[in-house]
């Protein structure tokens, strides 16, 4: 009896030493239980496919043919007074950030993103992400808007896109974030941006709210502390510079990703060194960005659905909506009567599913700054300076 009852409490014994190993906490509030059911998960292939060629944007940038989109999106725009913008990848190709499934997308090179599990669970994939978004983020963090991000700025500061909806209690998270808020206390929201490069906010957009996070920001995962990326990469630098020595010089500035990460032939990511959090002294950093396979925050996704209740339009522009994240507010519009406009290049998920959309295919940034320019005059490309001024005040 006595070995039978030894081998039942090693067995035990492991099980228990496998169940502490995975637990993940987050943000020193939550543990998430990694079963094995869950453990044997993996994000689908299909995600990171590029789907069917869409055409090259400059053949669709024609004077006839923006004439004609601009036309189609005037008619739509005609009557609706509560319009509500989705942007995606697509919209910051002009500013060289490339997007993923566009004619150009990084998916058609192979690139697959991080994915959260991996992230969470692998001191490896840790190290290979930093490593390579030392190479990669400056210069995805430089980019500058384009005239389609001042061209939304311009609508917005022109009445003519934007919607107001009653403030709740689950439209805010642990960060109680009141970038989206005007100052009489009224939930505003003019723009749902997939996107984690902050060019809409950098264009004058004010009522912004970025559904995947921010990429200008990181977060202890075992604290919580938020902290500014630029500084932490600062401080890689600082600990890796005869590692950043080594691979200087095999990147090439068409290697960048949609992500900020960055393609290098270096393959050997066990010298990189990352620096846990300054607040707890423990925890490891990560973007405060919604990596692929992980969940967008509750209190996120119900303000969106809320402002998307209000819109009697919803213009989505430069997306292909493949990711449930973007795609279930065009399908909670569409199915609740609300005009919908989808501004791409290429087929995107809401024709391939048979919602009724207006369809415009053309390139964003042209499309764009022709049509803000019918609806409200002139657009002036304003100093990044007197914008921030102005955000202050």
């Amino acid at each position: 009896l006595a070995p039978v009852v030894a081998a039942a409490f090693a067995a035990l014994t492991r099980r228990n030493d496998d169940y502490r190993q995975k637990m993940v906490h987050l943000h020193g509030r939550i543990a998430v239980r990694r079963t094995a059911l869950a453990a044997r998960i993996r994000h689908s292939p299909s995600t990171h496919e590029a789907g069917e060629m869409p055409p090259d944007p400059a053949s669709l940038a024609s004077p006839e043919a923006l004439e004609e989109g601009v036309g189609r999106l005037l008619d739509w725009f005609d009557g609706k007074k509560n319009i509500l913008v989705l942007t995606g990848a697509g919209l910051s190709t002009e500013s060289g950030i490339p997007d993923y499934r566009g004619h150009a997308g990084s998916y058609r090179s192979g690139h697959k993103p991080m994915v959260h599990d991996q992230f969470m669970r692998s001191d490896a994939q840790r190290r290979r992400y930093w490593g390579r978004s030392m190479i990669g983020w400056r210069e995805f963090a430089s980019r500058a808007p384009n005239t389609g991000h001042y061209a939304l700025a311009k609508m917005e500061r022109a009445g003519r896109i934007g919607v107001a909806f009653d403030d709740r209690p689950d439209y805010y998270g642990p960060d109680r974030d009141m970038d989206w808020m005007t100052s009489d206390g009224v939930c505003r929201m003019s723009v749902i941006t997939q996107n984690v490069d902050g060019l809409h906010s950098r264009a004058g957009s004010m009522h912004v709210t970025e559904l995947h996070g921010r990429g200008d920001r990181v977060r202890c995962m075992q604290c919580g502390a938020l902290g500014c990326r630029r500084e932490f990469h600062n401080d890689l630098d600082e600990v890796n510079r005869a590692w950043l020595e080594d691979v200087a010089g095999t990147v090439r500035s068409s290697d960048m990703r949609a992500d900020g990460d960055a393609e290098i032939t270096r393959k050997a990511y066990d010298d990189v060194i990352v620096p846990d959090c300054k607040e707890c002294g423990t925890g490891f950093l990560k973007p405060d960005v919604v990596f692929f396979g992980d969940s967008v925050p509750k209190h996120r996704v119900a303000r969106c659905y809320a402002a998307v209740a209000e819109a009697d339009g919803l213009l989505c522009v430069g997306s292909s909506l493949a990711v449930h994240s973007a795609f279930r507010f065009v399908r909670a519009a569409a199915e609740g009567g609300t005009g919908v406009a989808v501004l791409n290049v290429g087929e995107t998920r809401a024709e391939a599913s048979g919602l009724a959309v207006t369809k415009v295919d053309g390139p964003a940034g042209p499309t764009l700054s022709a049509l803000a320019r019918a609806l409200c005059g002139e657009i002036e490309e304003e100093n990044e300076v007197e914008l921030e001024a102005r955000a202050a005040n």
